[in-house]
């Protein structure tokens, strides 16, 4: 989720950027001016003056000008001026050694192309309409272009920004994080009113509710406990249902209508534990189209046709490929979808009529990257955003006596910057794991790589997981033969193990489970049990047996948010959120009184998805928030993670001096002096497709 403050944005940029020599420290005081100037301030013209000055005169700084040159594009970009495009290109052919920033530019660059036909006319046009570090991309575009619905982060409310004038506006809500959040917003065919989901803290499931766009009334549509999943949609054209995804406590999901007037609920299609992928209703609200894996172990997903009233249902699109529906188009003869058919993702359009297929296929847009569908306007644009993700492994090397930091954090690997995640060391200390994601949208939802790098060679293994399309908070097992961690996707949702020799993955517990840990016997395995609307506990399973026996329970709206098994296997630490307060506690990993290690409260910073023991079990390493104070725990205040230990046995809390942004994955290597873990948080940015189907016309 995307949640941090402007304050953070430039703490970030320093941070990738490094502290540079004494020399070129005027040279990133003048990046933090034009920062200001471009972020803050919203003055481009001056922006890219100080930009261009700091590429001339501290071009010796290769990654201080390289992101100065990367910037200027961004404000050209932003101003709508050809001259984004030569800014982009200029840090292609100049700055080669600087992966990330060129990936950034070449993204950049390809979703900036415009094309002009034989005859002059305007053709495709692709521009940024919302970039910044309160951008979200869960919502939708109002029908008439003017507002797109979003989740304010800072405050969990549902909102909407003014694209004439950039203001954005909150809708409903709670007013701040102690009762819920929204999430996935639908503008209703007027554009009155907005449909989102709203995530309930307290009972930790998800009702189904209702806004005025202008933010004069909002009330709840639809609540279940026994289905704590709902997300809406799409609108029926003529606004009296609401087209939804049910997901029961059984893991089993429906396609549904929910009509706007009484909440009643219609159910169209029962599916098993597989989910749609976007649905969308055909403009005059008789066919729905939806994308699904055809198989249940299939990593690839088709597009389907569902008659409303439930009379048919046809395979649209059946194809090796990934086939993604993007939406339907507003003249209702033609469905917009993804494919990767030619080895890139790329935009397709098939003509359909009277709910089934006309002809073949046609590509309209080569190479359209990660993108997440928002959806058409009447004139026919096309929003949607896109995830410039920045996570990466680090390793930082400390003394594990002082604690003293002997190396400061580095990247693992230089591959695919921004688009991995840190996993674990091996038992023996020759190789870690990460997770290689790729930057294509088809690794999003589909499959990800196991990677395997040896600490000796730097050589790499690659280890595809095709039939997953989520694997994280990987551990390795304690004979070094598999690589144990939650996952699903096509499979369902549970606790995995991957060979590490043959890749052959195999389930070992299903469910809403996470942070797992095997027993140094490996007989046993630790976890948090976390189904929607349940209370969550600490669980141990005998992997002969499949016994199952909980360990810690607490009950709703308190939930556990970490977990970690010591290295002799004795003891479990886990972290709980009590409603913005958080405790850190230790128990017997046999089972036993759990006593309290730490508490943390308001307006102290807060944990954040590091939690790791040391090598020797003498210390607890946790991240944590420095800067400003968060208001609730999922939002950074102002600064970045800071590494910290306290003892085991109770004490003081120790900063070790080791800080970057967003951390999490925190494994530590068996040598107790190399500190593994994932930084960097992820970027949203929401562009529009203008004439994506000129030929189509309008149906305003």
């Amino acid at each position: 989720m995307k949640v941090s403050p402007k304050g953070l944005v430039v703490g970030m940029l320093f941070l990738a950027l490094g502290t540079g020599t004494t020399w070129a420290q005027n040279g990133y005081d003048l990046f933090q001016q034009a920062l200001v100037k471009e972020r803050a301030e919203g003055r481009l013209d001056e922006a890219i003056q100080l930009y261009q000055r700091i590429v001339q005169e501290f071009a010796g700084d290769r990654t201080l000008a390289a992101q100065a040159q990367l910037q200027i594009g961004i404000c050209y970009e932003k101003l709508g001026k050809v001259e984004a495009q030569e800014a982009y290109k200029r840090v292609m052919e100049e700055f080669t050694e600087q992966y990330d920033v060129v990936a950034e530019a070449r993204t950049r660059l390809v979703a900036l192309e415009q094309h002009t036909d034989s005859s002059g006319e305007k053709g495709i046009v692709v521009r940024q309409v919302w970039a910044g570090p309160d951008t979200d991309s869960l919502g939708s575009p109002s029908p008439d272009g003017r507002y797109l619905s979003f989740v304010d982060w800072s405050t969990g409310n549902l909102a909407v920004r003014d694209l004439a004038n950039g203001q954005n506006r909150l809708i409903a809500g709670k007013g701040s994080w102690s009762e819920g959040f929204a999430l996935y917003s639908r503008v209703s065919p007027d554009g009155k009113q907005v449909a989102y989901s709203w995530f309930d803290l307290k009972d930790h499931f998800y009702d189904l509710r209702l806004a005025e766009i202008d933010g004069s009334n909002s009330r709840l549509l639809y609540r279940n406990e026994e289905v704590p999943y709902v997300q809406p949609a799409d609108w029926l054209p003529d606004g009296k249902h609401i087209l939804a995804v049910f997901q029961s406590k059984d893991r089993t999901n429906q396609i549904v209508l929910v009509s706007v007037a009484d909440g009643s609920v219609r159910v169209l299609k029962t599916l098993d534990w597989r989910y749609p992928q976007k649905m969308s209703f055909s403009p005059d609200g008789r066919y729905i189209a939806y994308a699904f894996p055809p198989k249940e172990d299939s990593p690839q997903h088709d597009i389907f046709l569902l008659a409303t009233d439930g009379s048919r249902e046809i395979p649209l699109m059946e194809h090796p490929a990934n086939d993604l529906l993007l939406g339907w188009a507003r003249d209702g003869k033609t469905i917009l979808f993804a494919s990767d058919r030619t080895g890139t993702l790329d935009a397709w359009v098939i003509e359909v009529a009277d709910g089934r297929p006309q002809g073949s296929p046609k590509m309209v847009k080569r190479d359209i990257g990660q993108i997440g569908p928002m959806g058409f306007t009447r004139k026919g644009s096309f929003y949607y955003g896109v995830r410039l993700p920045r996570n990466d492994p680090y390793m930082a090397t400390l003394d594990p006596v002082s604690g003293k930091v002997l190396a400061p954090p580095m990247r693992i690997t230089e591959r695919f910057q921004g688009s991995n995640t840190f996993a674990d060391w091996s038992p023996d200390g020759e190789y870690l794991a990460y997770i290689l994601r790729g930057d294509e949208y088809p690794a999003a939802l589909g499959s990800r790589t196991l990677c395997i790098r040896s600490l000796e060679s730097g050589e790499e293994r690659e280890i595809p997981l095709k039939t997953l399309s989520f694997f994280g908070q990987a551990r390795w097992s304690p004979d070094g033969r598999f690589i144990l961690g939650i996952g699903g996707g096509t499979k369902r949702a549970g606790i995995y193990q991957v060979n590490v020799q043959t890749g052959e993955v195999s389930l070992r517990a299903e469910g809403e489970l996470s942070h797992p840990a095997l027993s140094p016997d490996g007989k046993k395995i630790f976890f948090v049990h976390e189904e929607p609307g349940e209370d969550s506990s600490v669980r141990v399973r005998d992997l002969q047996s499949a016994q199952e026996e909980e360990l810690y329970g607490v009950a709703l709206p308190s939930w556990i948010r970490h977990m970690a098994l010591s290295p002799d296997g004795q003891q479990l630490a886990f972290a709980i959120d009590d409603q913005g307060t958080q405790f850190v506690k230790i128990m017997p990993a046999a089972g036993g009184e759990a006593r309290e290690l730490l508490r943390l409260t308001k307006p102290e910073p807060g944990i954040l998805h590091a939690f790791a023991w040391t090598s020797d079990g003498r210390y607890l390493l946790i991240g944590r928030w420095s800067g400003a104070p968060a208001d609730h725990l999922y939002d950074a205040g102002s600064g970045k993670t800071e590494l910290w230990r306290i003892p085991a046995d109770g004490g003081k809390l120790e900063n070790l001096g080791v800080g970057i942004d967003w951390m999490s994955r925190l494994r530590v290597h068996p040598d107790g002096r190399r500190i593994g873990f994932t930084g960097g948080p992820q970027r949203f940015e929401v562009w529009v497709v203008e004439n994506l189907l000129p030929e189509l016309g309008s149906t305003q």
